[in-house]
């Protein structure tokens, strides 16, 4: 810890991360994604980072739950067209949008998600309806059949189109020129965005809530299912400590990437700790075809507030407010 007794940054191997001491309120921390932003966008990430957290803080302060503080950060985020999520969803191997999403409460382990989902005008609130009006009997769905489930839960439906944007018309036309292409290798060249979101939330009653939102990767099949909708792999929650991952999916779902780093916490290990080990072992156990590490990047709170985010990717996009550090943001 440096002398304020509240945060220390470090790296391990090739992981960069701080771990923020328990501060005893409500906080937020929020990541837009773990890949080579370009210089160019690093301040429409802010903004939107900035202006999906003043929301969140607002929420968190005024004792909204975890749960819902989380989906009021993310439908912001989705809305944004800056992220891979949403309105900013890259365009899959037939040129259309598809996401998914996942919410999941730490009192009471309740999740509810999303996949293959083209139609829901914010993928984050069809995943908490399911949450408690799926009253346990259904947890996880996708698809066209998904979408009209959640029209009759109240969430609202869109023409597919509506989340096809120029930017990723234009990008996607770029990505089919070239001759060989792999979704491992977009975290470290900026060949599109790839900021899948994810908000951690410790309320103003101590409980905790993790969420993740994505439009998947650029080209991939169009029926494909990330780590993003997968409880234990793109979010999860224990009463202990709550966790959102970024980066590649097949790697984060291969390692249990949330699940692992919440059970290290429950464990006795300190959040940075926690999720630094997940993503270094991540890097040396799953490689792409060129032979590098798999990359990514982590959130992660535990019940008394501390956090912390970790990452493997040349930069990510994080915010974070507490009612003592006050609003930081980072790309």
């Amino acid at each position: 810890m440096n002398d304020s007794g509240r945060i220390a940054a470090l790296s391990k191997g090739p992981v960069r991360y701080v771990d923020f001491e328990a501060g005893g309120g409500p906080a937020v921390v929020v990541h837009g994604g773990a890949w080579a932003i370009p210089d160019s966008e690093v301040e429409a990430h802010k903004q939107a980072l900035r202006s999906a957290l003043a929301a969140g803080a607002r929420s968190a302060s005024g004792g909204a739950g975890a749960d819902e503080v989380i989906v009021e950060v993310l439908t912001l985020m989705e809305d944004s067209g800056v992220f891979d999520a949403g309105r900013g969803s890259v365009l899959r191997s037939d040129g259309t949008a598809v996401m998914d999403a996942g919410i999941m409460r730490g009192r009471d382990m309740a999740f509810g998600a999303v996949g293959a989902v083209r139609r829901l005008r914010n993928p984050i609130r069809g995943a908490f309806q399911l949450m408690d009006r799926g009253m346990g009997q259904v947890r996880l769905v996708a698809g066209f059949e998904a979408e009209a489930l959640l029209k009759d839960f109240g969430c609202a439906l869109v023409d597919p189109d509506f989340h096809v944007c120029q930017r990723e018309t234009q990008r996607f036309s770029e990505l089919n020129e070239q001759a060989a292409y792999h979704t491992s290798q977009v975290f470290r060249r900026p060949t599109a965005p790839l900021g899948t979101i994810g908000c951690v939330v410790r309320d103003s009653h101590g409980n905790v809530a993790a969420g993740t939102s994505t439009g998947g990767t650029p080209l991939s099949a169009s029926c494909r299912i990330g780590d993003t909708p997968l409880p234990g792999c793109g979010f999860y929650s224990l009463p202990v400590a709550a966790a959102s991952a970024t980066g590649w999916g097949e790697a984060l779902a291969t390692v249990l990437a949330c699940g692992r780093s919440v059970a290290a916490v429950e464990a006795g290990l300190s959040p940075g700790t926690a999720i630094s080990d997940t993503l270094q072992y991540m890097h040396e156990i799953v490689r792409g075809p060129d032979g590098r590490g798999a990359a990514g990047g982590l959130i992660l709170i535990r019940n008394d507030g501390a956090f912390s985010w970790a990452f493997t990717a040349p930069r990510m996009a994080r915010a974070w407010w507490t009612s003592s550090l006050g609003t930081n943001v980072a790309v």
